[in-house]
Formats: C-alpha cells, sequence, structure tokens
C-alpha cells in the first residue's frame, strides 16, 4: 500500500480529510480509487490504514480502518548539530540522516563555516528541509519526522545540548574512537548530541568550548572524512553502537 501523511488532528474526527500535495498523489499520479486502501503517517509516532471514501484533485476522504505503532523508529533521540554546509550537501543530508534515524537537526554557524544562511532566506530554507525529511519518512517507513531547528551559532548550539544523556564532537584530531567512548559510560544513552564539522572543522577553541560543556571528542578514523561523509558515517556508527543498527 502506498503511504502518505495525514495531519495528527485530523485523523480524530469522524470524517478525516487529507488535502495538499498528498490529495493530488492520490488522485492525479497513483490514480487511486474509493475503496481503495492506504497507509497514512501523522508524523508523530503513529500509522494508520485507511479506505478512500471519495477523493477530487485536492481532498480526499477517508476512513480509518487499523491504527498501528510500528518498530520502524529508534530507540535513540539523536539531535545532529550539523556545520554549515552548502545548501545540495544540507538538503542531502537531511535525507540520508532522516532514513538513518535522527530526530532532530540543527545547522550549526561554526568558525569555519564558509557557506551562511541568508536570514530573509532561511524561512522557506526551514520549510524546503521539513519537506524533505517528511518524504525520506515516507520512503524508509518510519513515522516521526524529524524536528528541523533554525541555525544557531556554535556557542548556542552547545548550550542548547544541556539536557542530553551524552554529548559529543566528532574531530579529525582525536585519536579515541567511539566505542571506547562508549566503553567508559554507566548506562545506555537514550537522548544523545552529535556536533559534526563543516568542510573545514572544528577550531581549537570550538573543541575546547564543547569539553568545557561536557562534550566527549571522538574520532572517525585515521581518514579524514568529507563533510557530508563523515556526518553520515557518524550517524550510522551511533545506531550501530546504541541504537538498532546490527
Amino acid at each position: 500500500m502506498k503511504r502518505f501523511f495525514i495531519d495528527p488532528d485530523e485523523v480524530t474526527k469522524d470524517s478525516p480529510v487529507i488535502d495538499g500535495a498528498d490529495a493530488h498523489h492520490i488522485s492525479t499520479v497513483f490514480r487511486l480509487t474509493p475503496g481503495n486502501h492506504i497507509l497514512l503517517v501523522d508524523g508523530s509516532g503513529m500509522e494508520y490504514e485507511a479506505e478512500i471514501i471519495s477523493l477530487s484533485k485536492k481532498r480526499v476522504n477517508i476512513a480509518i480502518i487499523k491504527k498501528y505503532f510500528p518498530a520502524t523508529e529508534s530507540p535513540l533521540r539523536i539531535t545532529i548539530g550539523q556545520g554549515y554546509l552548502k545548501d545540495k550537501k544540507m538538503d542531502m543530508l537531511i535525507r540520508h540522516l532522516t532514513e538513518i534515524g535522527i530526530t532532530g537537526w540543527l545547522p550549526v554557524i561554526s568558525e569555519f563555516s564558509v557557506p551562511k544562511p541568508d536570514p530573509k532566506k532561511i524561512d522557506s530554507k526551514l520549510g524546503r528541509w521539513e519537506l524533505i525529511a517528511k518524504e525520506a519518512v515516507k520512503q524508509c517507513r518510519r513515522t516521526r519526522v524529524p524536528e528541523i531547528l533554525a541555525p544557531m551559532t556554535f556557542q548556542e548550539a552547545v548550550e542548547a545540548s544541556g539536557h542530553m544523556d551524552l554529548k559529543i564532537i566528532f574531530y579529525e584530531n582525536e585519536t579515541t574512537s567511539l566505542a571506547q567512548t562508549a566503553s567508559t559510560l554507566h548506562k545506555k544513552p537514550f537522548t544523545i548530541f552529535v556536533l559534526l564539522g563543516p568542510e573545514g572543522g572544528f577550531s581549537n577553541k570550538e573543541i575546547e568550548l564543547a569539553i568545557s560543556k561536557g562534550f566527549i571528542v571522538a574520532s572517525l578514523g585515521p581518514r579524514i572524512l568529507r563533510a557530508e561523509t563523515a556526518s553520515i558515517s557518524a550517524c550510522t556508527l551511533i545506531q550501530h553502537q546504541f541504537g538498532d543498527m546490527c
């Protein structure tokens, strides 16, 4: 069955409705008809099987048949603080890291960040990133859409991480692996905040600030990785070490 989004408020109504782009896809792209069954996700962790009752190009009336709590979400709550990269790289990372299972995405303006977000365009950029995350959720059978946060400075991001169980900053000059770091923990973390650098990496000053705020410094190995490769590798390693990637 095809998967689509539905507003969580609609699910509780007697006659739920799907509108917007998903209504167009249901009626025009996939040419579904009344009586067809579809899967719906509300973005907060639930999945539903529904039957199409009636439809037009802009509106699909449905009936909820079953409600699921699927086991496709990671047991971890991972927030990625990503050093700001060029737009296409940021788009790509949101897509891939959503598939891997992150729950939060925070663009970070660090000392060596070359591109800077344009304040006049940030709202449209955040909307685009949310759309990319939603499409990735549908593709990989997740049910929860990552929270897309507005850009922060490095110091603001470090301060915002205060409540997390585990805080990690990956640094190319570090030699301690994530596995070695994990072996020193007293209990398995549930919430994890990860800082990953831009193309130029982090400065020594930024590393020192992160350490002073409780971050553990970890390595991704002896080779220098591109920023986007490092982010995907780090998130995968964290899911393997603490989450549900075997």
